[in-house]
């Protein structure tokens, strides 16, 4: 897999954000993007609700959408950044920490306070 730049990634998920952005400001719900194809799951220390486009965890950067933990109140996104792509990139928020996702092998950078930092 050849390597991309941060930069690369970060426009990425800069347009990736934006091409999801339009279910969002119509008053989506993690139900209603189930029903247009997104995958949701729960995940996390306080049980948020996940949702994307993709079909498994094969992109080297995926924009994730979050909602709160009865998938209804939109939180913000998360940008999850494969682990052979990722190179001490800055996260703009939350803390400025990647979280590595262990169970997946994915670093994620939370575009919202999720109040799990120090």
């Amino acid at each position: 897999m050849p390597k991309f730049s941060a930069n690369l990634i970060i426009g990425a998920s800069l347009m990736l954000a934006l091409t999801i952005a339009s279910p969002v400001q119509a008053g989506s719900t993690a139900e209603k993007l189930e029903r247009a194809g997104f995958v949701c799951f729960v995940a996390g220390p306080s049980d948020f609700v996940h949702c994307w486009r993709a079909k498994d965890f094969s992109e080297p950067a995926i924009s994730v959408m979050v909602f709160d933990q009865d998938g209804t109140r939109f939180m913000g996104t998360e940008l999850l950044v494969h682990e052979d792509q990722y190179s001490d990139q800055p996260c703009p928020q939350d803390g400025g920490d990647w979280d590595y996702m262990g169970a997946i092998p994915y670093f994620a950078c939370h575009h919202f306070y999720t109040g799990h930092h120090d």
